[in-house]
């Protein structure tokens, strides 16, 4: 069972938190030669030097020397425009990383994880319980009947669905059977042949065969329980399914010897014959046939009797314990399947929380070196704009002193320097506050150590109550099967 707040966190970690990559070689080389060409530098030092242009005393820059130091602001307004707005990108890249949200979480992810297995373990228990309960109600009354009847030192006989479809076939076989032998010792004094004949013979045979099932199953099983009464029974069933049988395949034979002279009031002619003299037939197939109902009789309550245990209800009751106990534990097979998956579904996101946590602290030394590396690029394309303006500025006062006839302004012998424009943004994160963030991944991680400990320890105390249960239970069945012995002796007494 997934954590909607894990698989929420995981899906925060997973994603990416900028549109592009920075690539911070955007400031490029300042072409001088390219400059100075396109400004005439040196032709335009000569003319101004053979005019001893600008005067000795001049304190200002001149046209010239104007052009060059708009060139040169303008590549550095040009470079620290590109390193403000990379440096911008950056931070909102920080920013978005979002760690102090992810951690906040992150610290309530874990006990959210660890209710859902307690729920689900109270959930699990709740229906251990019922099952048990219900598994001790069937098993007090099976302890109950054995210990009524004395049936402790055995077991019953049960019967699989395999074994009832045979006995039902061998029911329905003896029944096709009897009725197609007496429906051809029938069909010779039917008047209406052999369609007839089998007709008479179905009657007979459900009869016969359908009085061994009711008396065997209801009456002559009962001889088994204890008590003079149901011994009593057990013998009246024997003498009722004797005297049935007898007098069903009688009847059939007697039935067969005057039925070509069947008229009307014949009925009570056979009647008076059974009465008069039961034995009295005359033809051997009427004997064939009296002895083949009686052994389809005798094959039938042997099948009935042994198609379950002899004792009555042993095998019902021994059936329903036994499926009771089977799902009972499927249901506890289940419900520890269920916390298996459970852990394993935890420690797999967090796992997988932990190694997003590891990704994200590359990313933010990732952001945090390529952010220096543009710092250290500003710096150093700073300096190769110093070196191209005195370049520059060189062009021009060397060809302007060398055509001059009166000295050269003082600035020209001095270096000039280009103002240094410091990145505003820079400062929005120190270090320090990276080594923070840094410090609180460490301890994310090893709060995620810990909730996976902990699920892990959920999940052994929750196999521990279900089987727990289980012992409390048997100590209360123990209990119940002790008080059913003493109610079952007093009742015996």
């Amino acid at each position: 069972m997934a954590s909607p707040s894990l698989s929420k966190l995981i899906d925060a970690f997973k994603t990416p938190q900028h549109d592009y990559r920075i690539n911070t070689e955007i400031f490029g080389q300042f072409d001088v030669d390219k400059v100075a060409k396109e400004l005439i530098l040196e032709e335009k030092g000569v003319e101004k030097g053979a005019e001893n242009q600008p005067s000795s005393d001049s304190q200002i820059p001149d046209e010239i020397e104007s052009q060059i130091q708009e060139r040169i602001a303008a590549a550095k307004s040009s470079a620290n425009e590109s390193a403000e707005n990379q440096i911008h990108t950056y931070n909102e890249r920080i920013s978005n990383l979002d760690f102090e949200g992810h951690f906040s979480e992150l610290r309530q992810a874990g006990p959210l994880a660890v209710s859902d297995i307690q729920a689900q373990i109270q959930s699990g228990l709740n229906d251990m319980n019922t099952r048990r309960r219900k598994l001790l109600d069937v098993e007090t009354e099976y302890s109950y009947f054995r210990k009524s009847n004395g049936l402790q030192h055995r077991t019953a006989k049960t019967v699989t669905s395999l074994d009832m479809v045979l006995r039902v076939l061998i029911i329905l076989t003896m029944l096709v059977f009897e009725t197609y032998f007496n429906g051809t010792y029938l069909a010779k004094g039917s008047t209406q042949g052999l369609i007839g004949g089998v007709f008479e013979a179905l009657t007979f045979a459900a009869l016969n065969i359908g009085f061994s099932i009711v008396l065997t199953l209801y009456v002559i099983k009962q001889i088994v329980r204890r008590g003079l009464f149901w011994k009593l029974l057990g013998l009246l069933g024997i003498a009722a399914w004797i005297a049935i049988v007898l007098a069903i395949n009688l009847a059939l034979a007697h039935y067969r010897e005057v039925a070509s002279t069947f008229v009307d009031g014949a009925g009570a002619d056979i009647l008076q014959n059974i009465l008069q003299n039961p034995l009295g037939l005359n033809d051997f197939e009427s004997w064939m046939l009296f002895a083949i109902g009686v052994l389809f009789a005798v094959v039938t309550l042997v099948d009935v009797i042994t198609f379950s245990d002899i004792f009555p209800g042993y095998t019902k009751r021994q059936a329903r314990w036994d499926e009771e106990q089977t799902e009972y534990k499927e249901q506890f097979d289940d419900l520890i399947e269920d916390l298996n998956e459970i852990k394993a579904d935890y420690q797999d996101q967090l796992t997988e929380i932990g190694s997003a946590l590891s990704a994200r602290q590359r990313e933010l030394d990732n952001i945090l070196s390529n952010r220096n590396r543009l710092s250290s690029l500003y710096a150093a394309h700073h300096e190769q704009l110093q070196r191209a303006a005195n370049a520059l500025f060189s062009f021009y006062y060397e060809s302007n002193k060398k055509c001059r006839t009166e000295p050269a302004p003082d600035r020209f012998n001095k270096r000039y320097l280009v103002p240094e424009m410091s990145l505003s943004s820079g400062a929005s994160f120190e270090p320090r506050e990276a080594q923070e963030i840094k410090s609180r991944i460490t301890q994310a991680k090893q709060i995620l150590d810990d909730q996976i400990r902990v699920v892990l320890d959920e999940y052994s105390n929750g196999i521990r109550q279900y089987r727990n249960l289980d012992i409390l239970n048997e100590e209360y069945s123990d209990g119940q099967k002790t008080q059913n012995a003493e109610q079952a002796e007093k009742v015996e007494g």
